[in-house]
């Protein structure tokens, strides 16, 4: 029997990162990586071994934390082309200099994808953090002068929805032309600024008409990397946006591998497959794993609210790991809608926010 096929594993490197982001999606954000263990490049290696020899990847995603942080990128990326293995990145550029851009180039990866936040030092720094406006900027124009495919990134929050177009057209002005919309999300950390961070449904049509736009005048590539519950807005008007939905239990989806060594169904959720604390242990078959239910019932667990819903099969009611982390599970222990969703559906979850965060949440839901 052959080694099973997967997509992608996204290798989270480190759990330490140079920004702050608040809507970072690591549960270990607080304590910059302080309470993991078992993140030293020697195991690393061994995990990612283990992964090429039990597992047919199409691809990984190099990740954190910021992975540039850590020297054991160079070998992991020397072990991935040895393999044949074709990688991508995320970073939030900062720390790339002219001699890393020049380091990194030969290696071809596929993209590093970057993220902005805003059209300025001060939105953008309200996101991740003083000081790494700049720094991302020179990161970005680094890697474009050494050849390196740079794929722009804005995580679309209450607080930058509006201005969405003017970030678009900053990412046009340094050269770039495919970037992903990566809706807010609160998972890990960012459970605890939901409040703060998510986006309405009239936040996320602001937002996406003025993308629209930009990628149409422009021509840039634009997609919506987070799922959005299509019974919220008619997506048909926001062309040529491309929408995504959750992969978890097709042949899309893409694993995490956590720095201490656990396996997840996405970085956004937080509890390892099987409950096993490191794949790199002898008596783990990552094949058997790969086959748990954690992974194979994910798709036929859908929320009440859900249930007939034209497009349940698709969509799942949205982002499950930020229902789990913000909502937890309905009296029955069933799953409950993406937090984006629910705001506009839910009393108990509206009164909750709007004694943060003033303005109704009420939503028509689409039939």
């Amino acid at each position: 029997m052959g080694r099973p096929k997967v997509n992608s594993v996204a290798i989270e490197l480190t759990g330490h990162c140079n920004q702050k982001c608040s809507y970072c999606y690591n549960p270990w954000r607080e304590d910059d990586g302080a309470s993991l263990d078992g993140s030293d490049g020697e195991r690393l290696l061994a995990r990612v071994n283990k992964l090429i020899e039990q597992v047919d990847i199409d691809h990984v995603t190099l990740t954190g934390g910021e992975p540039f942080s850590k020297a054991d990128i160079w070998p992991l990326l020397d072990l991935l082309s040895e393999a044949q293995i074709p990688a991508q990145i995320i970073s939030n550029g900062g720390l790339i200099t002219e001699r890393i851009a020049k380091r990194l180039a030969p290696y071809a990866v596929g993209f590093v994808q970057v993220t902005l936040n805003g059209p300025n030092k001060a939105l953008h720094e309200e996101h991740v953090g003083e000081g790494h406006f700049e720094p991302t900027l020179r990161g970005v124009r680094a890697m474009l002068t050494h050849g390196i495919n740079v794929v722009g990134c804005v995580v679309v929050t209450g607080k930058n929805a509006p201005v969405l177009g003017e970030t678009l057209e900053l990412w046009h002005e340094l050269g770039v032309r495919q970037v992903a919309l990566s809706r807010f999300s609160p998972a890990g950390y960012a459970a605890a600024q939901v409040a703060e961070l998510l986006p309405t449904s009239d936040d996320l049509m602001c937002a996406f008409e003025q993308a629209a736009a930009v990628a149409r005048d422009r021509d840039m590539h634009l997609t919506c990397t987070m799922p959005v519950p299509p019974c919220m807005f008619d997506f048909e008007p926001y062309e040529p946006i491309e929408f995504g939905f959750c992969p978890i239990g097709t042949d899309m989806q893409e694993f995490a591998l956590g720095p201490d060594g656990t396996l997840r169904n996405c970085t956004l959720h937080g509890r390892a497959l099987g409950g096993v604390s490191d794949i790199a242990s002898p008596d783990v078959d990552l094949a058997a794993l790969l086959q748990h239910p954690d992974v194979t019932s994910y798709r036929r667990e859908v929320p009440a609210f859900c249930e007939g819903c034209l497009h349940v099969d698709s969509c799942g009611g949205g982002c499950g790991a930020a229902a789990d982390w913000v909502l937890g599970r309905d009296p029955d222990g069933k799953r409950l809608p993406d937090p984006v969703l629910w705001q506009h559906v839910d009393d108990t979850f509206d009164e909750r926010l709007r004694g943060q965060r003033d303005g109704p949440r009420r939503l028509a839901v689409l039939p």
